[in-house]
């Protein structure tokens, strides 16, 4: 199995350590516990969103046990003087050494001692071929007169001294083990396909999320019969409209029978008739003018200021969840799929693929998204934890996985994300997302929805809380960190949020049982419209080329491309306008990294349905400034009676201006707990008075009737034109009013 050591949930337990020792011997830790959970013959079913683009499972284990722990029996005891003691027993990761490992522990006692265990598990053939297990446990640190133990269904072993102890078990041969049919385990066969399928992705069974619930699509259709090929011909050829701007995936793979069966599960869904309430907003408003690229739709084509060059190959399909940079310009690249891998190449900033090489430095993380290095050292978050990746022998290749940070509260969810990874002022930050897959009678881990500190010493501290799904963290303007949030429940747009301490970002699921629901939600500094610029943003990185720079960039997984954030400081709060900058690159942007070229590195990422960008899964790619001047926005900056909007290029000569000219619209988010928010007392704004800077690069617009903690939309005329004859990139911003400045 490759790799045959990877970290991950396996059985509903998280914080698992698997090691395939043997095709007859697969055993698992317990890392949250430092114990051994089981020893199998069999395999594990890889299945969840990175191995198999499924979301509502994760890994199991399959085949007989030799030995299981599934009670949690083992545990590590300590006494002082013949007195039991309180410990505290933390992973410290594993390393490599001859195609062994080595797994390391510290017992840290209430006297402030440490205990340093190490454990090298091997699989052992008996004198008449039974199988077996060894474990060599070392031990160093034990003060006199402390006993370490370890507690199991085998028994007592026991350490009273700095020793090395060998504990060899035998099993009874099994016969050969095979994977189970996944199919046994519906109850419906429609049911299997959609889990076959990428259903799940975008539906729930009873609320609506990025598509609608089974139910209402149910309670759409209650005339079966007339519904059935319409609705199969929608699932094969995909589309939108129907349930708003979302495109419905198309699959053109699946049988008209394999979708009839998955409809046939959908149509025994329906509740009934709908209670629902439903939220009325004004839509009055609408705009008017036509739909094309950068023009009330998303860019299609690459920035002309920027050029491109592709690094990824058919041999290298990285689905990107992490970049960095080696001081001598050498990438490291994390991937999101089933080998959890980093990989490091040379060459890059040649943008030649056939000059690039690729080296696979390290695997079996589990979802590593985020990676930094520090003083030369690299450091990767995975889902459960921050380790530290060290190359002992100089070969590249990493020896050490070193656990930095492991105490952060985890379940099995799927959705429990370890995002991104920044580093200042000796500090390592990253933001943990919320669990969507939680029981009535279960609450989230105290930690999830925050951003947090991390030291070196492993220490750890959360900054706000109340955010989603943060997948993005970045330092950015005034050398703040930013991170992007996703809508959701309680979230009721995309945001690019202002890290500070103990600030509230309104998911209630993240909300502490002595804080009142009323607690005061702190707005984002930008505010990102579902649909219109953006369903999934990532990543945030500050901008250093071109009149652009001191601005900020922030990719988007599903909406796809990199948007431009221009942020302002008012009353003391950032708030700003974000635009279209560029689409044209090969999927859907999860990270970005300036390199020492000066070049901007852009990683993408997708899984089949909801999680991609017309479902491309991978991407590497190079974007270098080329200095060619291109004629947007610039900049939004507010004003006490309303906007000041500056452009790249003068406008052209004798130009005139009328209220028909621009589009402007003004709401507020209504949070609610259903997916995503309603735009509220949505109003079309009025202009009264247009200035044009002498210079004709600025316009002024007044416009009565501007409030507090608003959204803005602005549309320009499709027709403007700088004072070369260009034409606009893109006609469109979103400006977050948090205040209005005096």
């Amino acid at each position: 199995m490759d790799p045959w050591a990877f970290r991950s949930v396996l059985d509903k337990q998280p914080r698992m350590l698997t090691l395939a020792l043997d095709s007859s011997c697969y055993i698992a830790y317990d890392l949250s516990r430092c114990t051994l959970y089981k020893a199998w013959k069999g395999g594990v079913t890889l299945e969840g969103a990175p191995y198999t683009d499924k979301k509502n499972v994760q890994p199991m284990s399959w085949g007989k046990a030799y030995f299981t722990d599934s009670l949690h029996v083992a545990r590590w005891v300590t006494t002082i003087n013949g007195k039991k003691s309180t410990a505290k027993v933390i992973s410290k990761g594993y390393s490599f050494h001859n195609d062994q490992i080595g797994l390391s522990y510290e017992i840290r006692l209430a006297t402030g001692d440490t205990i340093r265990i190490r454990e090298q598990p091997e699989y052992i053939l008996g004198k008449n071929g039974e199988p077996g297990l060894e474990r060599i446990f070392s031990a160093t640190g034990i003060p006199s007169g402390v006993v370490v133990s370890l507690y199991s269904t085998d028994g007592t072993l026991s350490f009273d001294g700095n020793k090395t102890t060998r504990v060899l078990r035998y099993f009874e041969a099994l016969p050969a083990q095979f994977p189970p049919k996944q199919e046994a385990e519906y109850d419906h066969r429609g049911r299997y396909f959609m889990e076959k399928s990428d259903c799940l992705t975008c539906h729930e069974l009873d609320k609506k999320t990025v598509g609608p619930s089974f139910q209402q699509i149910a309670q759409k259709y209650p005339d079966e019969k007339s519904a059935m090929q319409y609705l199969i011909g929608k699932i094969i050829d995909g589309g939108t409209g129907v349930w708003g701007n979302t495109a419905m995936t198309a699959h053109p793979k699946l049988s008209e029978k394999e979708v009839k069966t998955m409809l046939d599960y959908v149509f025994s869904l329906n509740p009934g008739e709908d209670k629902t309430p439903e939220v009325v907003t004004d839509n009055t408003a609408k705009v008017s003018q036509n739909v094309k690229p950068g023009f009330g739709a998303p860019l299609e084509g690459l920035h002309p200021s920027y050029d491109v060059q592709t690094l990824h190959s058919e041999n290298f399909k990285p689905r990107v969840g992490g970049l960095a940079f080696y001081p001598d310009g050498r990438l490291l690249v994390t991937t999101w799929d089933a080998t959890g891998s980093v990989y490091l190449l040379d060459g890059v900033e040649t943008g030649d693929t056939s000059k690039i090489s690729v080296k696979r430095i390290a695997s079996g993380l589990a979802e590593p998204l985020g990676i930094t290095v520090v003083d030369g050292e690299i450091y990767v978050m995975q889902k459960q934890e921050l380790t530290h990746l060290i190359d002992q022998d100089g070969d590249d290749i990493i020896d050490v996985y070193e656990a930095v940070c492991n105490q952060w509260g985890v379940t099995s969810d799927f959705h429990e994300f370890g995002f991104g990874l920044v580093y200042k002022d000796g500090y390592f930050y990253a933001t943990l997302s919320m669990a969507m897959r939680l029981m009535s009678d279960e609450k989230q881990q105290p930690d999830r929805g925050r951003t947090i500190k991390i030291g070196k010493d492993g220490q750890y501290a959360w900054i706000n809380f109340g955010l989603r799904t943060p997948n993005g963290i970045g330092i950015g303007v005034d050398n703040e960190i930013f991170v992007t949030d996703n809508q959701g429940e309680w979230t009721p747009g995309n945001k690019l949020i202002h890290v500070k301490k103990g600030a509230y970002h309104g998911m209630r699921w993240g909300l502490p049982d002595a804080m009142p629901e009323t607690t005061p939600v702190v707005p984002p500094a930008i505010w990102i419209p579902e649909d219109e610029i953006g369903n999934s943003p990532s990543e945030p990185v500050l901008m250093q080329d071109g009149p652009y720079k001191g601005q900020m960039l922030h990719g988007d997984v599903t909406h796809g491309g990199i948007k431009r954030d221009f942020l302002e400081k008012i009353n003391g709060e950032y708030q700003g306008a974000v635009f279209r900058f560029t689409q044209g690159l090969a999927g859907g942007v999860n990270r970005m990294r300036w390199g020492p070229d000066g070049a901007l590195y852009v990683g993408e990422v997708g899984m089949v349905g909801g999680w991609s960008w017309k479902e491309h899964k991978y991407g590497l790619q190079r974007l270098q400034y080329n200095g060619k001047s291109t004629f947007e926005m610039l900049a939004i900056r507010a004003r006490p009676k309303g906007f000041e909007i500056e452009f790249t290029e003068p406008l052209e000569k004798g130009i005139v201006f009328n209220p028909a000219d621009f589009f402007v619209q003004q709401w507020w988010y209504l949070p609610t707990p259903n997916y995503g928010g309603p735009k509220m007392d949505l109003e079309k704004m009025s202009i009264t008075k247009i200035t044009v800077s002498p210079e004709r690069s600025k316009v002024y617009l007044e416009i009565p009737g501007l409030k507090k903690e608003h959204v803005l939309y602005f549309r320009l005329a499709d027709d403007l034109h700088s004072a070369t004859g260009q034409s606009l990139w893109s006609s469109e911003a979103w400006y977050t009013l948090n205040n209005i400045p005096k």
